[in-house]
C-alpha cells in the first residue's frame, strides 16, 4: 500500500501556529513504523493571506513544513496551487494553476539534487475530478506529461475529511472526549472503506492491487495516523512508497470516467467496463452523528 497525503502543508480549521505540530504529527507517525509518503501539496497556502490580498512572497515557517516532509525522506507532488476544481475551472486557467503550483516544490526539491526523493513527478487532480470529457482529460494528461508528471490514482478513496471538520469542530469547542468519540468512529469507518475496496478490486481484477490510500493533512490524522497505519499492518499490509505501488500492471488501465464525481480508480475502471448501479453498491456510509457534527 502507498500512503498519500494531500493539501500540504495543512488543512483545518487551526490557526496556522498549530501546523507545525499537525505536521509533526504526521511525520512522527510515519517515522516510528519506517512507512514511506507522497504529501501533495497546494502551494497558495504557503502564503499568509491579509483581507483578500496575498503577499507576493511565500511565508518562510510554512515553506519550512515542506522542507521537514524532505528531511523526512518523503517525496512531495503537485495539488496545484490553489486547489481549483477541473470540472468548472477553463483548462488554460487550470493549467495556469498547475504551474503556479510547483514553483516553491521545485525549488526546494532542486536544492537536493541528487537525493532519491528530489524529482517532481506526480499530480494529483483536486477533488478527484479529472475532466468532463475525454479531450479535457488527454489534453490535460498530455499537458502533464510534458513537465514530466504522471497523473497520482487513488485506489481507496473515503470521505475522511467529513471525520476531519467533526474533529475540528470537537477541538475547536474544547470537547476533548467528543474528538476522541470522532476519532475512534473515523478509525472504524477507515477499515471499513479498506475492505470495500479490497472486495472491489477482487471483484474487478481477480485479486488485491497494490492500494493507493488518500488521506489529507489535518488534526486528524495527526492525532491519530499511527493507530490507523497499524491497523491497516495487521491486516496484512507492508507500505512502499507510490512509485512501487504503481507498478502494478491495473495502473496501466486506462481511466475514461467522465463524470461528476470524484472517485477510486478501481471504480472508474469498473464504470469503464460498463459496470454500473448496483455494482458500486455497499460502500460504507459515514456515521451519521458525525456528519451533522461536521456540518457538512
Amino acid at each position: 500500500m502507498a500512503v498519500t497525503i494531500d493539501d500540504l502543508p495543512a488543512v483545518c480549521t487551526c490557526k496556522s501556529e498549530a501546523w507545525s505540530e499537525l505536521t509533526a504529527g504526521l511525520l512522527s507517525a510515519l517515522q516510528k513504523r519506517a512507512v514511506p509518503a507522497i504529501g501533495f501539496v497546494n502551494e497558495g497556502k504557503l502564503f499568509r493571506r491579509r483581507g483578500e490580498v496575498a503577499p507576493e512572497k511565500p511565508d518562510a515557517a510554512r515553506v519550512e513544513l515542506l522542507e521537514r516532509w524532505l528531511d523526512a525522506g518523503h517525496e512531495l507532488g503537485n495539488h496545484s496551487f490553489s486547489h481549483p476544481d477541473l470540472h468548472t475551472t477553463a483548462l488554460a486557467e487550470f493549467q495556469q494553476d498547475v504551474l503556479r503550483g510547483e514553483t516553491v516544490t521545485r525549488r526546494l526539491l532542486a536544492d537536493r539534487e541528487p537525493a532519491a526523493n528530489a524529482t517532481l513527478r506526480y499530480f494529483r487532480h483536486p477533488y478527484l475530478r479529472t475532466g468532463r470529457t475525454l479531450e479535457t482529460k488527454r489534453q490535460f494528461e498530455s499537458f502533464l506529461a510534458e513537465r514530466g508528471y504522471r497523473v497520482a490514482p487513488v485506489s481507496i478513496d473515503n470521505a475522511e475529511w467529513i471525520y476531519a471538520r467533526a474533529f475540528d469542530v470537537a477541538l475547536d469547542t474544547d470537547r476533548a472526549q467528543l474528538a476522541r468519540e470522532v476519532s475512534t468512529a473515523y478509525l472504524d469507518y477507515m477499515i471499513r472503506q479498506t475492505e470495500y475496496f479490497e472486495g472491489q478490486s477482487r471483484k474487478l481484477l481477480g485479486r488485491e492491487l497494490r492500494q493507493v490510500l488518500l488521506l489529507h493533512a489535518n488534526r486528524l490524522n495527526a492525532a491519530v495516523l499511527g493507530d490507523l497505519l497499524d491497523r491497516l499492518a495487521e491486516r496484512g499490509y507492508r507500505f512502499v512508497p507510490l512509485a512501487e505501488a504503481l507498478e502494478d500492471e491495473a495502473y496501466r488501465r486506462l481511466d475514461e470516467y467522465t463524470g461528476s464525481a470524484g472517485i477510486s480508480w478501481l471504480q472508474r475502471w469498473a464504470w469503464a467496463e460498463g459496470h454500473r448501479g448496483d455494482w458500486f453498491g455497499g460502500e460504507p456510509e459515514v456515521d451519521g452523528w458525525v456528519r451533522e457534527l461536521s456540518g457538512l
